[in-house]
């Protein structure tokens, strides 16, 4: 039985473990579950070093041959070593064919893409129950080291390097949804040029006001306490096409970035020693927003906002239809603060 937790995913997702035939990849933003799946297939492709067919099936599949699914999970391929099918799991794809078809004999690896999906659910318990099955939970990161390796990847595909002051500049410009962020990540490996370094120039003049520079916007007006700013920025953000999960992860980068400051400046640290503390180092202006900000906030107060933003993570998450509203709430809570 495997069953993951979400901050486990992308470690099985960089080295997929042989012994697991099908995955389940589920979650509320389908281009991150989308892009969760490509680099699961890259990886399983990598891995094997075979020549690997790829077959993918929707609904409008599944809808002309029930079967379908069956015959290209038991069929060996003509042309390739191996082949990987994935699915999106939408209306026609009963969760009691799937488990029959992942705990018989079947030569060909399954990865199914699925919405969010509650514990009580009969797909999600298929996967979490089978032992040739793993289910990956799939939410936008709050963390840089979701994201650190993608960048490395992505770069390095491309032959462009970046220093770990640039690296860590453009952590703090991005995202947690994988997905705008290996898209930034490549526009710049294109700005700069085979063979090329992306600079912090490179960065600024790449990544515009839209996406993650806005979500880092919206972070530091709520801290600053300007709450009409950040209404403004998160309006921008969802009209961009955003998930407002993309905001609430660059709430929780900031408030946990202010509280280890408050932290350590309380413990007695001197503002400069403190912020030499900071792994990998912080931009020069991400720096002197903290600071300023650490005359608003205290230790304490930063972990107060941190419990509020993930309460209210969570609740957009079970309740995707309030997610704005949840989002608005939270930003004028804090920043009235």
């Amino acid at each position: 039985m495997v069953a993951y937790k979400a901050a486990q995913c992308a470690s099985f997702i960089r080295a997929p473990d042989k012994r697991i035939t099908s995955v389940l990849i589920y979650g509320p933003e389908a281009a991150l579950v989308a892009e969760r799946a490509r680099e699961l297939t890259r990886n399983i492709v990598a891995r094997d070093e075979s020549e690997t067919e790829i077959i993918r099936l929707d609904d409008t599949d599944l809808s002309q041959n029930p079967d379908r699914l069956a015959i290209e999970l038991q069929t060996c391929s003509m042309f390739a070593a191996r082949r990987i099918v994935r699915v999106k799991a939408e209306r026609r794809l009963k969760p009691e064919d799937v488990g029959d078809l992942i705990t018989g004999d079947v030569s060909a690896t399954l990865i199914v893409e699925a919405g969010n999906l509650r514990p009580t659910s009969k797909l999600r318990k298929i996967f979490e129950t089978s032992d040739r099955a793993a289910a990956l939970p799939c939410y936008a990161g709050t963390d840089a080291r979701d994201l650190a390796p993608l960048i490395e990847s992505e770069f390095a595909a491309n032959g462009v390097r970046i220093s770990g002051e640039a690296r860590a500049h453009l952590l703090s410009r991005l995202s947690g949804e994988q997905a705008m962020a290996r898209s930034e990540c490549a526009k710049l490996a294109t700005y700069a040029g085979s063979g090329g370094e992306v600079s912090i120039e490179d960065i600024d003049a790449v990544i515009g006001d839209l996406g993650a520079g806005m979500t880092d916007a919206l972070a530091s007006a709520t801290a600053e306490g300007r709450t009409r700013d950040a209404l403004r920025h998160l309006d921008k953000l969802i009209a961009s096409g955003q998930s407002t999960q993309a905001a609430l992860a660059a709430l929780s980068r900031h408030f946990q970035r202010l509280h280890r400051l408050c932290a350590l400046i309380e413990s007695g640290d001197p503002a400069n020693a403190a912020m030499s503390k900071f792994k990998p180092p912080l931009h020069f202006k991400l720096r002197d927003a903290l600071l300023a900000q650490c005359r608003k906030w205290s230790r304490n107060s930063a972990s107060r906002a941190l419990r509020q933003i993930q309460i209210a993570t969570r609740r957009t998450r079970l309740t995707p239809a309030l997610d704005a509203q949840l989002t608005e709430r939270l930003l004028i809570g804090l920043s009235r603060k």
